[in-house]
């Protein structure tokens, strides 16, 4: 089914441009910790979870980016963690964001997020 996690998770690497509405349709997907600000699609990790449980999610994001050759931006400051991610040769969101976010998504729900 278009728009659930696992079938996003599922899509091939791709750097097409999306219309607003794909936008929207993946964004509720991956659910209410990520959404769009500015030009990048934006994870929040917030919260009294400390730092180990942060850094373990930023390391699992490093090893998806690496293996994606697809590399966020992330900042991790005590109470918790920002990831932003966009496709920077098309300067948009693409379908490898939704990937990638996916990925990470479906990673986190598996540990406790």
């Amino acid at each position: 089914m278009p728009g659930d996690l696992d079938s996003l998770n599922d899509q091939t690497i791709s750097k097409a441009t999306l219309t607003e509405a794909q936008i929207r349709e993946q964004i509720a997907a991956l659910g209410s910790r990520w959404t769009i600000d500015g030009g990048d699609l934006k994870l929040e990790l917030k919260g009294p979870v400390g730092m180990a449980k942060c850094g373990a999610a930023v390391a699992h994001a490093t090893q998806i980016a690496d293996e994606m050759n697809h590399h966020p931006t992330i900042h991790m400051e005590y109470p918790g963690t920002t990831l932003r991610i966009h496709t920077h040769d098309k300067k948009a969101i693409t379908m490898i964001d939704f990937v990638y976010a996916a990925r990470l998504e479906g990673w986190l729900r598996r540990n406790g997020w």
